[in-house]
């Protein structure tokens, strides 16, 4: 009778699935690879023996066999009193009381995988909600090709070989080279069992909390997967606690992040403010509230990597920062703190979260990871990060449109050219980075349409500063955007070289003071939203 009575209850659920698909005008049963995969007899078959597989990824049939004795969710929807049913009632029981004791066989596409053997165990097993079966896997190698799922599949390929892993998926391209990082692992370099054991610690605890969370939620299931989910988590909080942390440290943090984990189902999350005036008080009563009973002063941190005698970049900060003070007098008090040691930028931010700043500036974009870490561990601090990479909710980003100045840069040295030729020097070729090449060739061009672009990387090790281009026809040249007052100035900007000489052009002026002085008083006068904006630009 126990066997009976779950059967009973497994094709409740099948029916439900069968029915609800149905009206969706979708296949009820089970997908078949044949069908999927015309030419799955021609494509590489590759054993890989004998492995736990994720029972959510299994998904269907190799062959179409007694499809129809299944919904698409595994669960039977044949009659009670059929041969069928009494077989997975044994099943059930034998399952129940000794365990799965043979696996199934499946060929594994694309990182699903599908039937060969075995189709109640998957049955009575989904049914018992468990996570893995062992099985026989065979991998059916796919034709390369440009859509995505199948880009990530071959991004996955080399992560497998190196982890046996196969219980991670992510959704979008560069993911699994962005977790060898967080990890500490290279690619190539063989995982460990120890290390495997590690991580799947790590990942199942927090797949615990976020599945129980998300099927708590009113918001239905996100649209990410667990795997985008829990990067996002890594990025956040760091892998090398991850295996070991308790119950309630990982809750607390799976619920600071849920916000990161929703945001590509709405991507009204984050505004982009153009301009001051685009956040205004709801109406002269509220703003005259917020005058009287809003804080008198307020602390401003501000963290730089570098010294600002040395650093181009920071010294055009802190020269905010003192425009920031002589604009607002006593109403600020601003603190600066250089760390040139990345191992203590996570301590230094909580030191100066501590001591009470209500904003803290990060001025770069190597500090937005502890930015971010900061952020889970103190929801209420107010932390912005200078740079283009912030994709978070948490921490707001904010960064000056040099791209604009490129461009007219780009007009000049267009204009200044005698042979149809002017270089550029890029450092890094992040997203700031790309955007001012092309504003500066745009610009060039504009005013003169027969102009060549030479791109040079001054980060580059056969970099040579004397001769950046292996051309001496290149006489304009574009180069990095601000020096500190310890550098010799004509190497900046954009300048002439002829005759070995260096003759400077026209210089970008890095005005950082505008964007902290709206950003500060936002918070004097009450606008500041919690909730609020993703990131400005000025």
């Amino acid at each position: 009778m126990v066997g009976q009575d779950a059967y009973a209850r497994a094709r409740r659920s099948g029916l439900k699935e069968y029915h609800a698909r149905m009206q969706r005008r979708e296949s009820p049963f089970l997908p078949v690879l044949e069908e999927i995969e015309e030419r799955l007899n021609a494509l590489s078959h590759v054993p890989l023996g004998l492995h736990q597989i994720p029972l959510s990824k299994v998904v269907g049939t190799a062959s179409k066999g007694r499809t129809n004795a299944f919904a698409a969710n595994f669960m039977p929807i044949l009659d009670p009193g059929c041969e069928f049913a009494t077989k997975w009632g044994v099943l059930y029981e034998g399952i129940v009381e000794q365990g799965l004791n043979q696996p199934v066989k499946v060929l594994e596409y694309l990182n699903r995988y599908y039937l060969v053997e075995g189709n109640k165990r998957v049955s009575v097993m989904k049914f018992l909600n468990s996570v893995s079966i062992e099985a026989e896997v065979t991998r059916v190698m796919p034709r390369r090709t440009d859509d995505p799922e199948n880009v990530m599949y071959f991004e996955f390929l080399p992560f497998y070989n190196d982890t046996q892993i196969n219980y991670l998926w992510f959704s979008k391209p560069g993911s699994y080279a962005r977790l060898y990082e967080l990890t500490g692992k290279k690619p190539g370099e063989r995982w460990t069992s120890e290390e495997r054991s590690d991580f799947l610690a790590a990942y199942m605890r927090f797949r615990n909390e976020y599945k129980t969370r998300e099927a708590a939620s009113d918001r239905g299931k996100l649209p990410a997967t667990t795997g985008d989910a829990f990067l996002i988590y890594l990025e956040a909080c760091g892998y090398a606690d991850a295996p070991k942390k308790f119950e309630p440290q990982l809750r607390s943090e799976v619920k600071a992040l849920w916000g990161e984990f929703e945001k590509d189902k709405e991507a009204e999350n984050v505004a982009l403010i153009m301009k001051p005036d685009e956040l205004k008080q709801n109406s002269k009563g509220s703003s005259l509230l917020n005058t009287l009973f809003g804080p008198n002063s307020v602390k401003v941190a501000f963290m730089y990597t570098r010294q600002p005698s040395q650093s181009g970049w920071t010294y055009w900060h802190d020269l905010g920062r003192v425009n920031l003070e002589n604009a607002m007098g006593n109403r600020v008090k601003t603190t600066v703190c250089v760390c040139e040691d990345p191992a203590t930028y996570e301590s230094e931010l909580e030191r100066l979260i501590a001591e009470g700043n209500d904003l803290i500036f990060t001025t770069s974009p190597v500090l937005l990871s502890a930015s971010m870490k900061a952020s889970v561990k103190h929801p209420g601090a107010r932390i912005l990060n200078c740079s283009l990479l912030a994709s978070w909710q948490r921490v707001r980003s904010y960064y000056l449109r040099i791209y604009e100045v490129k461009f007219l840069i780009g007009m000049i040295a267009g204009a200044l050219t005698e042979n149809d030729l002017v270089g550029y020097i890029g450092d890094y070729p992040i997203a700031g980075v790309a955007a001012s090449i092309n504003a500066f060739a745009l610009g060039a061009r504009m005013v003169n349409p027969r102009v060549k672009v030479k791109l040079a990387w001054s980060t580059r090790r056969d970099y040579d500063p004397e001769n950046p281009f292996g051309d001496e026809r290149v006489e304009i040249i574009s180069s990095r955007d601000v020096g500190a007052p310890s550098h010799h100035a004509v190497e900046y900007g954009l300048y002439a070289q002829r005759d070995g000489k260096k003759d400077s052009i026209a210089i970008p002026v890095l005005d950082w003071s505008r964007i902290y002085e709206f950003l500060t008083r936002s918070v004097l006068n009450g606008n500041w939203k919690e909730d609020g904006v993703g990131w400005w630009s000025w």
